[in-house]
């Protein structure tokens, strides 16, 4: 039932369903766009276990996917599981070179957090990771992410680099730079992570960074490694950050209510 308190000389109306003022909450830096969106909840059916099995077993399942289709047809390593992780480098040199080639992408994103305010694209591509990815993922556990991001890594970049792009490097022919073949497979790359324009383009040159990576190092395993690094930091970052803003948002929510209430208070008096 509507409650109202009726207008007493100059006194303004106040219902007890008039939305929350902003005064406050904007002193404590909520961004109302963005949490209004953040209590979107996960299906009570999806556990974060669910959740998380999900997301292992399409990651993982691409790895024998990818060896299977190199084997059909009988590309470069066929047979050989090192030399398609390795080529002619050794577990240790693409180790290093992985770790090291995971450098740019996180200077990339700390570049569109510093940025992201100020450029509507990248502005627009936090809130679509904030309130569509992130509600799906809490309370998966930092053992969680860590296995997403190498399922990721592994088995996104073995089917991508390790796969299409020696397919179509093969279809080209080997007078042909293999540039075509990069770029290609990062379109295709992108379009496979198309949530929206920006995301589309942000996958995109990372996709040529990683096609980059194996024509360079004539190894998947620097570009596995660098996109399962990339993805747990932004993964662990994104996390901390959703849970501090729907602290922030609770927060709002009773600066809101005592707003309201003060209001109520002072139209009665």
């Amino acid at each position: 039932m509507e409650e109202k308190v009726e207008n007493q000389g100059d006194s303004p109306v106040v219902s007890a369903e008039q939305p929350v003022q902003n005064g406050l909450a904007e002193n404590i830096g909520v961004t109302t766009d963005l949490h209004s969106n953040l209590d979107i909840q996960r299906p009570l059916e999806f556990t974060w276990q669910k959740v998380l099995t999900k997301f292992l077993v399409l990651e993982f399942a691409l790895v024998p996917i990818a060896i299977f289709l190199i084997d059909l047809f009988d590309l470069p390593n066929s047979g050989s599981l090192a030399g398609q992780l390795l080529g002619e480098d050794s577990w240790v040199a693409s180790t290093v070179y992985g770790m090291l080639s995971t450098v740019p992408l996180l200077a990339l994103f700390v570049l569109s957090e510093v940025c992201g305010p100020y450029w509507k694209p990248f502005r627009n591509l936090r809130e679509l990771v904030m309130t569509k990815l992130m509600p799906i993922m809490r309370g998966i556990p930092i053992w969680g992410l860590l296995l997403i991001s190498v399922g990721a890594g592994f088995g996104e970049e073995w089917l991508f680099r390790g796969f299409l792009q020696q397919l179509v490097k093969s279809w080209l022919g080997t007078d042909v730079e293999s540039w075509p073949a990069v770029f290609i497979v990062a379109l295709l790359f992108g379009a496979c992570h198309a949530l929206s324009k920006a995301y589309f383009v942000v996958t995109f040159v990372i996709g040529l960074y990683f096609g980059y990576l194996v024509e360079l190092t004539g190894s998947v395993l620097p570009a596995a490694f660098s996109h399962a690094g990339y993805d747990f930091v932004a993964l662990v970052y994104l996390t901390i950050l959703d849970k501090k803003l729907r602290r922030q948002e609770e927060v709002a929510e009773v600066v809101g209510d005592v707003e309201s209430g003060t209001q109520e208070t002072a139209s009665v008096g």
